[in-house]
């Protein structure tokens, strides 16, 4: 995708004294390239907006960061839009179903032109991407060459990273998680997602009561194990609940507070 001359103008106009960021409004007007084949109706307008942002990005950063971003949203808004165009309407409007439909094989057509595009890249997060999605071996060979010679960075990568590794290299994993928590310990705190993956690779090295800590706080808040159900589950003796528990309890406040203790921790 080729960078639009417009986009310079909205940053410009940003720094310049705007007070905020350009909305999708914005930039859609600037530069309606980067908005034509997507919906201008209220479906799926979250993901819309985020393919918006992320081309607008690229086009100001050239960063292919924002090229992954819009991988993983296309595909979101793909099968949003999937599920809109199925939709009959109430007012048997066939223009408007016509609509949904051709923005549904719209996206597709974008979805697929983006993965061509980005294919052969040697960005490791595209390039895990293709594998996960296409079994590449090619890129699957790229993305662990970067990571040998340690050109992993940046978060989503490292979680991605973390993902990967769990089951082949759970040191790796433990490591590239925590590089995660560490950049921002309140917002993962309340990333149960996190939490339990760093909680099952934890167990996978039998760091058992550090792996309780993390899964502790990442289970769901709506029907949670009990302390003794979950002890048992890591094969941890009942005796000690109540002080992990009291530990987990402990760690949070600290995450709430921006710390990730990792020497406390034996990390």
């Amino acid at each position: 995708m080729k960078t639009f001359p417009l986009l310079p103008l909205l940053a410009v106009a940003a720094l310049a004294g705007c007070d905020r960021a350009p909305t999708v409004r914005d930039i859609c007007q600037a530069s309606p390239e980067l908005c034509a084949d997507l919906n201008t109706s209220g479906w799926c307008r979250h993901d819309r907006a985020a393919i918006v942002h992320a081309r607008y990005q690229f086009g100001l950063t050239n960063d292919v960061a924002h090229k992954f971003e819009e991988l993983v949203k296309l595909e979101s808004y793909v099968d949003c839009m999937s599920h809109v165009s199925q939709m009959v309407s109430k007012s048997g409007r066939k223009t408007l179903e016509q609509e949904r439909s051709h923005f549904y094989l719209k996206s597709l057509d974008a979805l697929e032109a983006l993965q061509q595009e980005t294919r052969d890249h040697s960005d490791p997060a595209l390039s895990l991407y293709h594998w996960s999605r296409f079994n590449d071996e090619a890129a699957l060979g790229r993305f662990l060459d970067a990571e040998s010679q340690g050109q992993l960075h940046g978060i989503r990568l490292k979680r991605l990273a973390g993902l990967f590794f769990s089951e082949s290299h759970p040191d790796k994993a433990r490591d590239y998680l925590l590089d995660v928590v560490e950049a921002d310990p309140e917002a993962a705190e309340q990333d149960s997602e996190l939490l339990l993956q760093l909680g099952y690779v934890l167990s996978k090295l039998k760091q058992r009561e550090t792996a309780y800590l993390f899964t502790y706080l990442g289970q769901p808040k709506q029907a949670p194990a009990s302390p003794e159900a979950l002890a048992r589950h890591l094969g941890l003796a009942h005796t000690k609940v109540e002080q992990l528990v009291q530990r987990a309890e402990e760690l949070a406040d600290q995450m709430e507070a921006g710390r990730l203790p990792r020497a406390q921790l034996n990390l």
